[in-house]
């Protein structure tokens, strides 16, 4: 079964990540909607083919579109992945999720009761080295987690997508360098800690008061986390990297310490200042986009879930809130997706 995918959002992820990991996965791309007419011809004359439609409605219509591709700025995601939902379409939503629990529980709800598949991307969590970790960490070679570091940044996203002036409107994006790029990290650690953050502290700067307040949106978040095993730790997120990018984990265990960053592989460092050891990487599996097209087509199991897509929302949504009002913010049972 070849899935056929209307893609609605045509801007700079859409056509560097989404359609070569379509092309990828041989999924075919059959109708394309944009915010304007002129970026959605250029994604399908990019992709070779298939019908522009001037209404991301149009495409929930047609007959030969069997799943949603999402890539419209944030605020948008509820609104168009519930319709899909409703529609029969199977959904694949760019990260985040959702701009509050709220929205991504009214995405699940719609997705379950229509019996699609509802996917975030969250292709942070398909890396090979973020794997090795988490293998490391399940199988106990570092003993018990103590602490962690963690770090995703860029120079902000003019760099990455000069024309998406939304990713700084608190209306459009929801936030700022915290909800672009924390979901990655919240989504990593979780799979690789094993575990669920359970209260989190958060400093905003330029200050904010709360999820998408004030007149300017955060450049950088610096939190503060606990899991609910006890390890402690600090994540930060930012578009103020100067050059390049800052992509880095640490975690501290009473056996040792993991450390990955841009320029050193994942790596073991034994407690006791025995030798490193580059870690085995685990074999190459399905990306983002071939685990979702083996969903639709075959009903296989999907490797990030709803419930991950909504815990770190939730995560993030708490950040904010501590932010907001400067205490601590526990996450719940709820809000937690635990396992």
């Amino acid at each position: 079964m070849t899935v056929r995918v209307a893609l609605v959002g045509c801007g700079t992820v859409a056509r560097r990540v989404h359609l070569p990991g379509l092309r990828a996965a041989g999924a075919d791309v059959v109708a394309f909607a944009s915010r304007t007419r002129r970026s959605a011809e250029e994604a399908a004359r990019e992709w070779g083919g298939g019908d522009v439609v001037d209404d991301w409605h149009q495409a929930l219509e047609r007959a030969d579109v069997d799943a949603v591709d999402v890539c419209t700025p944030n605020a948008s995601h509820e609104e168009i992945a519930v319709a899909a939902a409703r529609s029969g379409k199977h959904v694949l939503v760019e990260k985040p999720m959702a701009c509050s629990v709220e929205e991504a529980d009214r995405m699940v709800d719609a997705a379950d009761r229509a019996g699609v598949v509802l996917m975030p991307a969250h292709n942070a969590r398909f890396g090979r080295p973020f794997g090795a970790m988490r293998q490391a960490v399940t199988r106990g070679d570092i003993g018990q987690v103590l602490a962690f570091r963690c770090a995703w940044g860029h120079a902000g996203p003019e760099h990455w997508a000069p024309d998406a002036g939304w990713f700084r409107d608190p209306a459009l994006a929801g936030g700022g360098a915290l909800i672009d790029l924390g979901v990655h990290v919240a989504d990593v650690l979780r799979s690789v800690l094993d575990d669920e953050a359970v209260a989190v502290s958060a400093l905003l700067w330029p200050g904010a008061n709360g999820n998408g307040g004030g007149d300017r949106v955060e450049d950088v978040a610096q939190l503060l986390l606990r899991f609910s095993q006890g390890a402690v730790g600090s994540l930060q997120a930012s578009w103020a990297v100067a050059a390049g990018g800052d992509h880095q984990l640490t975690v501290q265990g009473t056996g040792g310490t993991l450390h990955l960053n841009d320029r050193t592989p994942p790596t073991l460092f034994p407690a006791g200042g025995g030798d490193p050891v580059a870690l085995d990487l685990p074999e190459k599996g399905p990306g983002v986009f071939e685990t979702f097209v083996d969903a639709v087509a075959h009903g296989s199991p999907l490797v990030v879930t709803a419930a991950d897509g909504r815990a770190a929302v939730a995560l993030v949504a708490a950040a904010y809130r501590s932010a907001a009002s400067g205490r601590l913010e526990r996450l719940d049972r709820a809000d937690r997706g635990d396992r």
